[in-house]
């Protein structure tokens, strides 16, 4: 029996290198996440072949479960191929995501998710442009050999 589309198996791997990187974004960026909890996964062999990566709220349960309040994934295939400078323009737009909420009554924290404030965040595209997206969508246009209709439903 042939492999179903999309029947690829994931594996999802906790990373040092990942969480490294991210807390060196999170200072060199100035940027404020505390007190949220987060898990930083890489997802082999990808999330997708057009998602490069995402945060996640966790819901109750998984917070449950896990501790940590968001779920930051990379795909796996994509991460190893990006050189250090388009890493870390793509850990700083995940990262934008993650927004701490405190309830001035009550002094409890609510976790919810920043949306873009254009197609990228506004400050990232101050600072680096956007030719950090079209890197990520080249890399990843080559390594799954997409067409352009493929390549132009790429998310980041």
């Amino acid at each position: 029996m042939g492999k179903q589309k999309g029947s690829e198996k994931k594996e999802f791997e906790i990373s040092d290198e990942l969480k490294k990187f991210a807390e060196k974004v999170i200072k060199d960026e100035s940027m404020e996440i505390h007190p949220a909890e987060v898990e930083y996964l890489l997802v082999y062999p990808n999330i997708s072949k057009t998602v490069a990566g995402r945060c996640i709220r966790a819901g109750n349960e998984l917070k449950f479960f896990s501790g940590k309040d968001y779920l930051l994934e990379i795909s796996g295939e994509l991460w190893d191929v990006l050189d250090d400078s388009v890493k870390h323009v793509l850990l700083q737009h995940e990262l934008m995501h993650i927004m701490p909420v405190m309830n001035d009554k009550t002094g409890d924290w609510k976790f919810e998710l920043r949306q873009h404030d254009v197609e990228d965040f506004s400050n990232i595209i101050k600072k680096h442009g956007v030719d950090w997206i079209s890197k990520i969508k080249l890399s990843i246009s080559s390594i799954y050999d997409l067409s352009p209709s493929q390549e132009d439903k790429i998310k980041i």
